[in-house]
Order: structure tokens, then sequence, then C-alpha cells
């Protein structure tokens, strides 16, 4: 058994718990929206293409809408990698749920010992012309 499943068994949390609560944190609020919809018309007006975010006072929203699935937390608990995001989307839930509990929160070394990150495919350069 891994360190992720160690832990859950020991807190009594289960997987679709984690999934629900983290469909719960991760779903889109109002201002969250509404700044992904001011994002959007910065990049397709002409006139503010070229400017920055922050120059228009667009900050990131704190919710994009998904959470964890169900079978990103099976890879999870049979420690198989799995990405820095989903990671924490899991640590996120899990702290929610702990804390609810009245226990205090826990750190992503706690939860994914000795577990590696997934990588993902590095971007390809294009090879300058001389």
């Amino acid at each position: 058994m891994g360190t992720f499943q160690t832990f859950l068994s020991s807190k009594s949390i289960t997987p679709k718990a984690i999934a629900i609560t983290s469909k719960r944190i991760e779903s889109f609020d109002e201002t969250s929206r509404d700044l992904m919809g001011k994002r959007w018309n910065k990049r397709h007006t002409k006139e503010t293409a070229d400017k920055k975010y922050a120059e228009l006072n667009l900050a990131k929203p704190t919710q994009y809408g998904r959470g964890v699935s169900e079978k990103q937390l099976a890879a999870a608990v049979k420690d198989a990698p799995v990405t820095r995001k989903v990671r924490g989307k899991i640590l996120k839930a899990v702290n929610v749920m702990l804390t609810k509990k009245g226990e205090p929160a826990v750190d992503m070394k706690v939860l994914f010992e000795g577990v590696k990150a997934r990588v993902g495919k590095k971007p390809e350069t294009a090879e300058k012309k001389k």
C-alpha cells in the first residue's frame, strides 16, 4: 500500500468523497467566470491584445471549473504518477475535509511521499537558422 492510500485509510477518507469535495471547491463562482470572460475579451480585441493582464487589472481566476476525477484519484491511490495540478487539487480537497473534521491541514509530502509527479511532453524548439 502506498503513502496516499495509507493516509486515506488512517483518516477514513474515501476517494469518492475527495472527488465530490474537489468538484465543489473547483467549480466556477461568479467572479472567476467574469474574470475568464474579461481575459478572453482582452485576447480577442485588437486594441488590448498587446497589453498585459496586469495593465488591465485582470487577475487569474481562482477556480477553473474542473475538479479531480475518480479516475485520477484511482491512479493516485495506486501510486501511479499524476500531474502537479491534479496533486494540488487532491491536496486542496483533502485539507478542506480535514479542517472540517477539526484536524490540522497536511503538506504535499505527507500525501505523496516517494511518488514522482507525472511529467508532460516538453515543447519542441525550432532550430535556429544560420
